[in-house]
């Protein structure tokens, strides 16, 4: 098949968005089909107008880790990151100096450094580590995200995602213009504390990508 785009909005430290993206790569992997995702900026401290509360995520992580138990760890650094918005300029600097692939990867790179590594991406030394892992010209996306104007790149991108029909953290958009949200996990809800998530369908990801190649 011809090489399609499907389109991500998220955010970098949303445990649903990481799950959603997993499950898309490990599909597209498997398929063996010519599919990029391009991974945009839905940053919540601009939507919520604060940061995201240090007990939330824990227990999120907690609860998806018995789907997805090879993506998360406990978050057990002292430093948490006051903002993401260091880590989304990041996949901008590698989207200005590389292509979309590219800014895909370092987007993965991140997720995977925050939830597995309990590294705190809102700092260079962390954004360097998490680049460690990725195939791209380092010394280049470093130098681009130092020179400070990407981030005109991510609020600009949060400013078009005003006019899309977003529900939330993920959003993904499919070549023929429809959009799913959550693929797989929307059935939860929130009680006492904790996510409950009433049912799942872990497949849905996958039967969405394969629906390209029909």
């Amino acid at each position: 098949m011809a090489s399609s785009t499907v389109t991500v909005w998220s955010d970098i430290h949303c445990p649903w968005a990481f799950v959603a993206v997993h499950r898309l790569r490990v599909a597209r992997a498997e398929a063996g089909l010519d599919v990029v995702f391009d991974q945009r900026p839905w940053p919540l401290e601009l939507v919520n107008g604060r940061g995201t509360p240090k007990h939330i995520v824990p227990v999120e992580t907690a609860v998806l880790a018995n789907h997805e138990p090879e993506i998360f760890n406990t978050y057990d650094n002292p430093e948490w990151p006051s903002t993401f918005l260091p880590a989304f300029e990041l996949v901008a600097a590698a989207r200005r100096v590389h292509d979309v692939r590219a800014a895909e990867e370092v987007d993965y790179a991140l997720r995977l450094a925050f939830f597995w590594d309990a590294i705190d991406v809102s700092i260079r030394a962390g954004l360097e580590r998490a680049l460690e892992k990725v195939d791209v010209d380092r010394a280049a996306v470093l130098a681009e995200w130092d020179a400070g104007s990407v981030r005109a790149d991510v609020l600009a991108d949060y400013e078009r995602s005003k006019s899309l029909p977003i529900q939330g953290s993920p959003q993904v958009f499919w070549p023929d213009g429809s959009t799913t949200h959550n693929p797989g996990m929307t059935d939860h809800e929130w009680v006492g504390g904790i996510p409950r998530i009433r049912s799942a369908d872990p497949g849905e990801p996958a039967r969405l990508l394969r629906a390209l190649a029909s």
